[in-house]
This record gives structure tokens, C-alpha cells and sequence, in this order.
């Protein structure tokens, strides 16, 4: 591949996973060769990796993990959570209920298709508490319970 064509094809596209190391050699090769006679590319290249050196140095919170696990259980934090899920699971429950009692007066569904969605349904619940369950009574004594990773 001469100079020029090398110049035509630009490499953006690949830029980004030449940053990574995500390509091939062949492919890595390719970059840096058309980076090598390209200004534009080149350029490109130096952006992206500024701009990856800059995320990397960037944090999401300034609180240290050990601060943002105390703050999580705060009692304010565990009482607005707690009432977040009492209220969706209370505005689930009351939607499914609508749901099952239109589907129980509905006299388009024959009765043959009520009994075995029925059947689907209370087996896929008979199964949520199984599980419900085990996990409750595994709970008590899990050795594992309280560790952190």
C-alpha cells in the first residue's frame, strides 16, 4: 500500500479501539502507518487519548467508598427506600389485580385459554415463593452475609 492511498482511508473508525488495544496487530499497524502521513488522523489520535487520560483521572462521587457505604445506611436513606418499595410493590399489586379481574370477566377469552394461562401464572408464583423462601431461611445462616468485597 502506497503513501497516498494510505492518506485516503482515513482510520477513525479505529481509532478509538488502537487506544484500547482492542485491534489486531495488522489493524494497529495500519493506524499508526496512516497516522504517520495523516495530520488529521493524527490529531484525531491525540485528542482521543488526552481525553482518555482526562476520564481516567475523573471521579463519579466525591465520597471514598467506605463514606458512601455509611451514608447508604443512613436511617433517612433506609426509611425513603423502604417506602419507594412499599409503593411499588403496593402499585404493583394493584395493577396485576385489575389486570386478573379484567381477565376473569372478560367473555371474549374462551375458558379453556383462562384455565391454562391461569395455570402458567400461579405455577410462575408457587415457583417466586419457593424461592422467596429458600432465600429467607438461607439467610439466617449464611456465614457470608456481612462480607464486603
Amino acid at each position: 500500500m502506497s503513501s497516498s492511498n494510505r492518506t485516503t482511508e482515513h482510520v477513525g473508525a479505529l481509532l478509538s479501539g488502537y487506544i484500547d488495544g482492542e485491534l489486531t496487530q495488522q489493524q494497529a499497524q495500519r493506524v499508526r502507518l496512516h497516522c504517520d502521513d495523516c495530520p488529521d488522523c493524527a490529531e484525531q489520535l491525540q485528542q482521543l487519548e488526552k481525553l482518555r487520560g482526562e476520564v481516567g483521572k475523573t471521579r463519579l462521587s466525591p465520597l471514598g467508598e467506605d463514606a458512601w457505604r455509611e451514608h447508604m445506611k443512613e436511617p433517612g436513606v433506609e426509611a425513603t427506600r423502604g417506602i419507594g418499595w412499599i409503593l411499588f410493590i403496593v402499585g404493583v399489586l394493584g395493577l396485576s389485580g385489575i389486570a386478573v379481574y379484567e381477565f376473569v370477566i372478560d367473555s371474549g377469552i374462551e375458558t379453556h385459554i383462562k384455565v391454562i394461562t391461569s395455570l402458567v401464572w400461579i405455577g410462575l408464583g408457587v415457583l417466586l415463593v419457593s424461592v422467596l423462601r429458600q432465600r429467607l431461611i438461607e439467610r439466617k445462616s449464611d456465614k457470608f452475609k456481612d462480607v464486603e468485597i
